[in-house]
């Protein structure tokens, strides 16, 4: 039995329960609506980026998000007359590196406490971006699998072009749907069952046996240029993904020429992926479409590179930069 149940001393203080609080993910802060300052306690002022403890409110409006910034103005302000709870969410910082936050309180009389509205600020990164991952993940396989029947029909037409009989048309159909498979297998396995690393030109040779025939494909990527088991599925998504956009507009619908090469430059993977055939429907492209976002996604966030695409009289030319990992 539990003599004294009750905290006392250095276990029940400000300071014992700020701690706590700071662990969770918990600032503190408190804004006068009238002279439109803001009170940050230490984690606020990470957040914020600040060493000062009281702060214009313009400046920290100033850190918001380009995109949210416009709504979280109108949520805040609310926030000062409306005496019901608040909940909102909003990015500090902009790019892959920006905080994500969620503002919590109760505005108007119910938070104040003289001139100032109380309310806490919650670090909400790590769940945002898990909640981004899982739509991305969704989105993913729904465009991997229109991808797929892309690069069916694709396959389908090459081989028609060329078949002589219809038993010609059938083997020749199969075998490419087979090395579409091992290919599709080598790029969706999962890295905790790999043994090593995937030279990045096997990796691409894979993904590009079933175009060979009909089509001038050459990769000259260095053996030094491998993906480590956790960056397997990042390159075979991004080869899978130039490869789909070119059998529909590109070298790989027939006849054309490509050219992949990969080269260790200082610390950093230099990947080009040049195509001498390139229709008129692909010079429409605005970069806007889920694939190109994946694309980004996938190098931007993931491989922590830079890419490029230029499309031109001469064709398509897709350049990405990766720094070692």
């Amino acid at each position: 039995m539990v003599d004294d149940p009750v905290l006392t001393g250095d276990e029940w203080t400000l300071a014992s329960f700020t701690g706590a609080i700071h662990r969770g993910g918990v600032g503190l802060w408190a804004w006068s609506p009238e002279r439109r300052l803001a009170q940050l306690d230490g984690l606020c002022r990470t957040f914020w980026g600040t060493s000062q403890s009281v702060v214009d409110i313009d400046t920290l409006f100033a850190k918001v998000n380009d995109t949210d910034r416009d709504r979280m103005t109108l949520d805040w302000a609310a926030s000062a007359n409306d005496p019901q709870p608040y909940s909102f969410d909003f990015r500090i910082g902009e790019g892959i590196e920006a905080r994500w936050i969620s503002a919590r309180g109760a505005g108007g009389e119910a938070g104040r406490v003289g001139e100032w509205v109380q309310a806490i600020f919650l670090d909400i990164t790590d769940r945002k971006r898990a909640e981004e991952a899982e739509h991305l993940l969704t989105a993913e396989l729904a465009h991997r699998v229109s991808n797929m029947f892309t690069v069916a029909r694709a396959l389908t037409a090459l081989v028609a072009r060329e078949a002589k009989s219809t038993p010609q048309f059938a083997e020749d159909l199969s075998r490419r749907f087979g090395v579409l498979h091992e290919a599709t297998t080598l790029a969706t396995r999962s890295h905790t069952l790999d043994q090593g690393n995937v030279r990045l030109r096997d990796l691409a040779e894979r993904v590009l046996a079933p175009y060979r025939d009909g089509t001038n494909i050459t990769v000259d990527v260095e053996d030094a240029a491998a993906a480590t088991p956790d960056r397997i599925n990042d390159y075979a998504m991004i080869f899978h993904e130039l490869a789909t956009n070119s059998a529909k507009y590109g070298a790989l619908s027939g006849s054309g020429t490509l050219t992949l090469t990969g080269r260790i430059d200082g610390e950093a993977l230099r990947l080009i992926w040049q195509e001498k055939a390139v229709s008129a429907a692909a010079t429409k492209s605005d970069g806007t479409g889920f694939g190109s976002r994946l694309l980004k996604q996938t190098i931007e966030r993931s491989l922590r590179g830079n890419f490029r695409r230029t499309i031109d009289d001469r064709g398509l030319r897709f350049e990405m930069v990766v720094p070692g990992q």
